[in-house]
């Protein structure tokens, strides 16, 4: 199979002024570029520039996966909309960085060891740009997620090494997930059942970052007047991110009159969850077994209360004389025997299909596929 590598990038907050299209036209002959959007896909060869610093010129977030795995993630937001010690307890070094300029802040989020998933799977940016909007609301939940995904690569490295030295508090709403959030996960491969082991640990009450609209205009009368005339004029000026700094303002403002804090959540270490997580797949697992032997027999019921009518079936899909007609025969008589099987008719079964195979038994073909399903084929 040949490589194949995917570079997007999308811009958020305002679209691309047409030099700088031009600009981003002109790092690539397979990029195709468009006032918020970027993309270019190679089958061989690489990209000649850092993605990063592309990102950081002309973008508000990029994605980056190949065949072969590698996910990368970043986004770009207006300065100081973000904590310094944003990545603080997560213990992500070798795999995620904040740096801060002075005009952006970039979010990098970089698995370049982790492998793709056995079957295809295709990833988009446009699902997963809302992550960013998560984030400067105060929503954390996507970068524990990206924790998990670092614990589990971690992990897969030597299962008896220690490597948990921050473990971060389990962020509020874990057990219901934004759409983006999802992606997130799949993109990182974090598996669904230690996610629902976060979940069980996670409060299920407001998420962090968010304020309703009565306590946002409550605490807006609480600004001094020449601290919103600012804002005013900021807002004049388009500056990116405003709303978001205002509102974390008016957040700070409520603490420091109130001096409540969000609660912190719960800690919970990864051998912990990895611990429940095997419990939670076992039992998912054994749903899915449960379940599946649920329909064969509703299925196998069905087969035996309309038996004759799959008997005409496979009569008339024999008599057709094509290799379609004798697969589909085949498949009805065994399906009429695991039902003959089900409901204990099994010598039913087998003298009504005595008779049957009778007048087909000049079908070479039909033969051969009803014995390699462990019919018995009377002598002609």
């Amino acid at each position: 199979m040949s490589e194949y590598q995917r570079y997007e990038w999308m811009t958020i907050d305002r679209p691309l002024t047409k030099k700088e299209q031009e600009e981003v036209d002109a790092l690539s002959s397979h990029i195709e570029v468009s006032a918020t959007h970027a993309l270019v896909e190679y089958n061989w060869g690489d990209f000649k520039h850092d993605p990063i610093d592309v990102l950081h010129k002309y973008f508000d977030g990029f994605l980056y996966w190949a065949n072969w795995g590698s996910p990368q993630l970043a986004f770009r937001f207006p300065r100081g909309i973000l904590p310094d010690n944003l990545l603080a307890g997560y213990d992500l070094e070798d795999f995620a960085s904040f740096t801060r300029h002075k005009d952006y802040d970039i979010l990098n989020i970089e698995f370049g060891e982790m492998e793709a998933p056995d079957v295809w799977t295709e990833y988009d940016l446009g699902s997963l740009i809302p992550i960013r909007e998560e984030l400067m609301g105060g929503d954390l939940r996507a970068l524990y997620i990206v924790w998990l995904a670092a614990q589990e690569m971690m992990g897969s490295y030597d299962e008896e090494e220690e490597y948990e030295i921050d473990v971060p508090s389990i962020p509020p709403g874990m057990g219901n997930l934004t759409g983006a959030q999802e992606e997130l996960a799949a993109l990182f491969r974090v598996p669904e059942e230690l996610l629902m082991a976060a979940a069980s640990h996670s409060a299920t009450g407001k998420v962090s970052g968010q304020v309703a609209d009565e306590d946002i205009a409550a605490l807006i009368q609480q600004l001094p007047p020449e601290r919103g005339n600012e804002y005013l004029l900021r807002l004049a000026h388009n500056e990116p991110g405003l709303s978001r700094l205002f509102l974390r303002e008016l957040r700070e403002l409520s603490q420091d009159k109130t001096g409540e804090t969000s609660p912190a959540g719960e800690r919970v270490t990864y051998a912990t969850l990895l611990a429940e997580s095997k419990t939670i797949r076992a039992r998912l697992e054994r749903e899915k077994r449960e379940q599946t032997e649920a329909e064969r027999r509703r299925h196998l019921k069905e087969i035996h209360d309309h038996r004759d009518t799959y008997w005409r079936q496979a009569d008339k899909a024999a008599e057709r004389g094509v290799a379609s007609g004798y697969d589909e025969a085949t498949r009805l008589l065994v399906e009429l025997r695991d039902a003959a099987t089900q409901f204990n008719e099994t010598q039913e079964f087998q003298a009504r299909f005595r008779i049957w195979v009778v007048s087909h038994l000049r079908r070479p073909a039909l033969m051969k596929r009803l014995q390699a399903q462990k019919f018995t084929i009377p002598e002609m």
